[in-house]
């Protein structure tokens, strides 16, 4: 038919359109707003939000300041402290590792060298850090035999008993047989069955015994030690019946008067100078007025 409009749109288009566009089904997000969000536009989340908690921002960390760096160092090191502490604690006084594991005695005669150890009386386990040092070199004094005493410590554990033993100057005869050792001081410490070859022989009075506090032990002892080498070498008696009267026997059978113990050491140069000369008596009891018989 002539003149008639055609249609524009092919029948059931628009039909098929409004079937896409079921009921319920949302809508795509426009996709200006999705990249708004990316980048920090509108409806963005938070810098340093949580996830899962869309708007709320953690909170900033504050600055460690100096004074919390000081005292967080000086608790440091007050703890290091206590730890050293406990360590040298422990290490002194319940370790056995400063325990007396030897006493080492030094400067003894062989027989001396256990009556030593026993007189030090040190009990196993005692530590050498808190030994009384003083205590075991007044037990070892006790000994008859000895005349000084040092005790020091070799750490880890040894302890170092050092002594002097006494020496011989004088024999004198010993009351229930045999002779008593005489030291420089006068003191009888040690009983022998005979007298050591070059101990001259010491006699007293009768009834004395050999002491420190005996004036004619003192004396003969004072004389002897006051001798040179040489002249001590000759010696084969001493007689001493009191501090002021002296004599000794030399060998050769030459007597010796010596008098008071004093002035030995003139007295002692001028019998060297005597005895050059020929005689069996020399009488130095006055060294100014020394006499040769």
């Amino acid at each position: 038919m002539t003149g008639s409009a055609r249609p524009t749109g092919r029948p059931g288009r628009t039909g098929r359109a409004s079937r896409s566009g079921r009921a319920g089904r949302p809508e795509r997000p426009d996709r200006t707003e999705s990249r708004e969000r990316r980048h920090g536009g509108a409806g963005a989340r938070p810098q340093g939000a949580a996830a899962g908690s869309p708007g709320r921002a953690r909170r900033p960390r504050p600055p460690v300041t100096a004074t919390a760096r000081r005292r967080r160092g000086l608790w440091i090191g007050v703890a290091a402290g206590v730890l050293l502490v406990a360590a040298v604690v422990y290490l002194t006084v319940w370790s056995p590792l400063l325990d007396v594991r030897e006493v080492q005695v030094v400067g003894a005669a062989p027989d001396q060298v256990e009556p030593v150890r026993a007189a030090a009386a040190v009990r196993p386990g005692t530590s050498l850090l808190w030994l009384d040092t003083d205590g075991v070199a007044d037990g070892v004094r006790e000994l008859p035999r000895v005349a000084t005493v040092d005790v020091s410590r070799d750490w880890p554990g040894t302890l170092v008993v050092t002594v002097a033993e006494r020496e011989p100057v004088l024999a004198a005869p010993a009351p229930s047989g045999g002779v008593v050792l005489v030291d420089a001081t006068g003191f009888g410490y040690r009983t022998m069955p005979a007298r050591p070859p070059g101990v001259p022989a010491l006699t007293l009075p009768p009834g004395m015994l050999p002491s420190p506090d005996e004036p004619g032990t003192r004396a003969a002892a004072d004389v002897v030690v006051a001798l040179p080498a040489a002249l001590r070498a000759d010696l084969v008696e001493v007689r001493a019946d009191g501090p002021y009267d002296v004599a000794f026997v030399l060998t050769g059978d030459r007597e010796v008067r010596w008098g008071a113990d004093a002035d030995n050491e003139r007295k002692a140069a001028v019998l060297g100078a005597l005895l050059t000369r020929p005689g069996s008596v020399y009488d130095v009891s006055t060294p100014d007025l020394a006499v040769v018989r």
